[in-house]
Protein backbone atom coordinates (compact mmCIF):
# COMPACT_ATOMS: atom_id res chain seq x y z
CA UNK A 1 0.00 0.00 0.00
CA UNK A 2 1.55 3.35 -1.01
CA UNK A 3 2.68 5.92 1.77
CA UNK A 4 0.69 9.15 1.02
CA UNK A 5 1.54 10.57 4.57
CA UNK A 6 -1.18 12.78 6.49
CA UNK A 7 -3.69 14.55 4.80
CA UNK A 8 -4.28 18.31 6.33
CA UNK A 9 -7.25 20.91 4.64
CA UNK A 10 -10.23 19.31 2.62
CA UNK A 11 -8.34 15.96 2.08
CA UNK A 12 -8.34 15.25 5.93
CA UNK A 13 -12.14 16.23 5.97
CA UNK A 14 -12.92 14.00 3.32
CA UNK A 15 -11.08 11.56 4.74
CA UNK A 16 -12.67 11.99 7.92
CA UNK A 17 -16.48 11.75 5.98
CA UNK A 18 -15.14 8.73 4.16
CA UNK A 19 -14.31 6.57 7.81
CA UNK A 20 -17.39 7.57 8.90
CA UNK A 21 -19.12 5.99 6.16
CA UNK A 22 -17.29 2.28 6.72
CA UNK A 23 -19.01 0.24 9.04
CA UNK A 24 -16.94 -2.42 10.40
CA UNK A 25 -19.72 -5.06 11.86
CA UNK A 26 -21.18 -4.74 7.80
CA UNK A 27 -17.75 -5.71 6.30
CA UNK A 28 -17.36 -8.55 8.44
CA UNK A 29 -20.63 -9.60 7.41
CA UNK A 30 -19.42 -9.45 4.05
CA UNK A 31 -16.27 -10.97 4.71
CA UNK A 32 -18.10 -13.81 6.48
CA UNK A 33 -20.14 -14.65 3.36
CA UNK A 34 -16.96 -14.43 1.31
CA UNK A 35 -15.40 -17.40 2.93
CA UNK A 36 -18.84 -19.27 3.31
CA UNK A 37 -19.54 -19.20 -0.90
CA UNK A 38 -15.87 -19.92 -1.43
CA UNK A 39 -15.72 -22.44 0.92
CA UNK A 40 -12.65 -20.81 2.18
CA UNK A 41 -10.69 -19.09 4.98
CA UNK A 42 -8.90 -15.49 4.87
CA UNK A 43 -5.30 -15.83 6.59
CA UNK A 44 -6.61 -14.79 10.11
CA UNK A 45 -10.30 -14.35 11.68
CA UNK A 46 -11.98 -11.64 9.91
CA UNK A 47 -13.77 -10.98 13.18
CA UNK A 48 -10.82 -9.80 14.80
CA UNK A 49 -10.76 -7.05 12.02
CA UNK A 50 -10.70 -3.51 14.25
CA UNK A 51 -10.34 -1.45 11.38
CA UNK A 52 -10.80 -0.84 7.51
CA UNK A 53 -7.01 -1.12 7.04
CA UNK A 54 -7.59 -5.27 8.25
CA UNK A 55 -10.18 -5.36 6.29
CA UNK A 56 -8.69 -4.14 2.82
CA UNK A 57 -5.77 -5.94 3.68
CA UNK A 58 -7.49 -9.45 3.57
CA UNK A 59 -8.84 -8.31 0.28
CA UNK A 60 -6.44 -6.11 -1.48
CA UNK A 61 -4.66 -8.90 -3.63
CA UNK A 62 -7.70 -9.55 -5.11
CA UNK A 63 -7.87 -13.33 -5.45
CA UNK A 64 -10.82 -14.05 -2.82
CA UNK A 65 -12.45 -11.63 -4.55
CA UNK A 66 -12.00 -13.82 -7.88
CA UNK A 67 -12.75 -17.03 -6.13
CA UNK A 68 -16.31 -15.72 -5.17
CA UNK A 69 -17.15 -14.68 -8.61
CA UNK A 70 -16.53 -18.34 -10.24
CA UNK A 71 -18.25 -19.51 -7.52
CA UNK A 72 -20.81 -17.21 -8.03
CA UNK A 73 -21.37 -17.55 -11.34
CA UNK A 74 -19.87 -21.74 -12.64
CA UNK A 75 -19.58 -19.90 -16.19
CA UNK A 76 -17.65 -17.45 -15.16
CA UNK A 77 -13.74 -18.04 -15.99
CA UNK A 78 -11.54 -15.05 -13.91
CA UNK A 79 -7.98 -14.33 -15.24
CA UNK A 80 -6.03 -13.88 -12.26
CA UNK A 81 -2.95 -14.00 -10.54
CA UNK A 82 -3.51 -16.69 -7.78
CA UNK A 83 -0.30 -16.27 -5.60
CA UNK A 84 0.86 -12.11 -6.35
CA UNK A 85 3.36 -10.78 -4.96
CA UNK A 86 3.92 -7.13 -6.04
CA UNK A 87 1.62 -4.47 -6.85
CA UNK A 88 0.94 -4.90 -9.88
CA UNK A 89 -0.58 -8.39 -10.03
CA UNK A 90 -2.33 -7.32 -7.18
CA UNK A 91 -4.23 -4.52 -8.95
CA UNK A 92 -4.71 -6.42 -12.13
CA UNK A 93 -6.84 -9.19 -10.11
CA UNK A 94 -8.86 -6.93 -8.55
CA UNK A 95 -9.83 -4.92 -12.23
CA UNK A 96 -10.47 -8.97 -13.49
CA UNK A 97 -12.79 -8.78 -10.53
CA UNK A 98 -14.61 -5.40 -11.53
CA UNK A 99 -14.88 -6.39 -14.93
CA UNK A 100 -16.55 -10.08 -13.59
CA UNK A 101 -18.92 -7.99 -11.31
CA UNK A 102 -20.38 -5.85 -14.39
CA UNK A 103 -20.44 -8.71 -16.46
CA UNK A 104 -22.80 -10.22 -13.64
CA UNK A 105 -25.18 -7.40 -13.69
CA UNK A 106 -23.65 -4.81 -10.95
CA UNK A 107 -23.72 -1.48 -11.88
CA UNK A 108 -20.85 0.23 -13.22
CA UNK A 109 -22.07 3.56 -11.03
CA UNK A 110 -22.06 1.04 -7.90
CA UNK A 111 -18.60 -0.26 -8.63
CA UNK A 112 -15.27 1.09 -6.65
CA UNK A 113 -12.43 2.11 -7.76
CA UNK A 114 -8.91 0.01 -7.98
CA UNK A 115 -7.18 2.44 -5.59
CA UNK A 116 -10.53 2.31 -3.41
CA UNK A 117 -9.02 -1.07 -2.16
CA UNK A 118 -5.69 -1.46 -3.04
CA UNK A 119 -4.64 2.14 -0.91
CA UNK A 120 -8.01 1.66 1.45
CA UNK A 121 -8.78 5.29 -0.17
CA UNK A 122 -12.45 4.24 0.44
CA UNK A 123 -13.03 1.03 2.23
CA UNK A 124 -16.69 1.95 2.57
CA UNK A 125 -17.42 1.73 -1.33
CA UNK A 126 -15.83 -1.83 -1.64
CA UNK A 127 -18.05 -3.01 0.96
CA UNK A 128 -21.41 -1.39 -0.84
CA UNK A 129 -20.19 -3.10 -3.96
CA UNK A 130 -20.14 -6.58 -2.23
CA UNK A 131 -22.92 -5.95 -0.56
CA UNK A 132 -24.77 -5.57 -4.12
CA UNK A 133 -22.85 -7.79 -5.72
CA UNK A 134 -24.45 -10.69 -3.32
CA UNK A 135 -28.26 -8.73 -3.88
CA UNK A 136 -27.60 -9.74 -7.66
CA UNK A 137 -26.64 -13.26 -7.14
CA UNK A 138 -29.78 -13.44 -5.32
CA UNK A 139 -31.77 -12.05 -7.65
CA UNK A 140 -30.26 -14.04 -10.29
CA UNK A 141 -31.42 -17.28 -8.56
CA UNK A 142 -27.86 -19.22 -7.88
CA UNK A 143 -27.47 -22.39 -6.68
CA UNK A 144 -26.06 -20.88 -3.17
CA UNK A 145 -27.69 -19.56 0.20
CA UNK A 146 -27.80 -15.84 1.26
CA UNK A 147 -27.69 -14.17 4.49
CA UNK A 148 -30.28 -12.06 6.36
CA UNK A 149 -28.71 -8.69 5.18
CA UNK A 150 -29.15 -9.03 1.27
CA UNK A 151 -31.71 -6.65 0.11
CA UNK A 152 -33.67 -8.06 -2.45
CA UNK A 153 -33.62 -6.17 -5.30
CA UNK A 154 -36.73 -4.77 -7.38
CA UNK A 155 -37.58 -6.08 -10.82
CA UNK A 156 -39.90 -4.51 -13.36
CA UNK A 157 -43.06 -5.41 -13.78
CA UNK A 158 -44.76 -3.84 -17.09
CA UNK A 159 -48.11 -3.12 -17.79
CA UNK A 160 -49.51 -3.27 -20.72
CA UNK A 161 -53.21 -1.78 -21.15
CA UNK A 162 -55.32 -2.32 -24.24
CA UNK A 163 -55.73 0.54 -27.02
CA UNK A 164 -59.48 1.50 -25.78
CA UNK A 165 -57.86 2.18 -22.51
CA UNK A 166 -55.54 4.17 -23.83
CA UNK A 167 -58.02 6.38 -25.66
CA UNK A 168 -60.29 7.27 -23.01
CA UNK A 169 -56.92 8.30 -20.79
CA UNK A 170 -56.37 11.30 -23.54
CA UNK A 171 -60.32 12.43 -23.55
CA UNK A 172 -59.11 13.68 -18.92
CA UNK A 173 -57.48 17.06 -19.11
CA UNK A 174 -55.12 16.97 -16.41
CA UNK A 175 -54.86 19.25 -13.66
CA UNK A 176 -51.91 20.29 -14.75
CA UNK A 177 -53.53 22.38 -17.38
CA UNK A 178 -55.80 24.02 -14.63
CA UNK A 179 -58.70 23.52 -13.82
CA UNK A 180 -62.11 25.90 -12.62
CA UNK A 181 -62.90 23.53 -9.38
CA UNK A 182 -60.92 25.66 -7.35
CA UNK A 183 -60.18 29.00 -6.30
CA UNK A 184 -60.60 31.70 -9.04
CA UNK A 185 -60.99 35.77 -9.12
CA UNK A 186 -64.47 35.74 -9.49
CA UNK A 187 -66.01 38.99 -7.88
CA UNK A 188 -62.16 40.64 -7.47
CA UNK A 189 -61.72 44.07 -9.17
CA UNK A 190 -58.84 44.73 -11.28
CA UNK A 191 -56.04 45.95 -9.89
CA UNK A 192 -55.97 49.98 -9.68
CA UNK A 193 -59.83 50.08 -10.66
CA UNK A 194 -61.19 53.05 -8.98
CA UNK A 195 -63.92 52.49 -5.87
CA UNK A 196 -67.04 52.41 -7.56
CA UNK A 197 -69.45 54.49 -5.85
CA UNK A 198 -73.42 54.32 -7.22
CA UNK A 199 -76.42 55.71 -5.55
CA UNK A 200 -78.51 52.91 -3.59
CA UNK A 201 -81.34 51.65 -5.81
CA UNK A 202 -83.30 51.37 -2.68
CA UNK A 203 -83.08 55.25 -1.28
Amino acid sequence: MANHGPSYGLSRELQKKNDARFVLEEAIEVLTWIENVTGERFPFDVTTCESSTDVSNLLKDGVMLCKLMEKLDPQCRVVYNKKPKMAFPMMENISNFLAAAKRFGVMEISCFQTVDLYENKQCYKVIECLRLLAAVAQMRSTHLDHPAWVVKLAQSSPRQFPEAVMRRGEMVIPLQYGTNKCASQKGMSPYGLPRQIKPDPHG
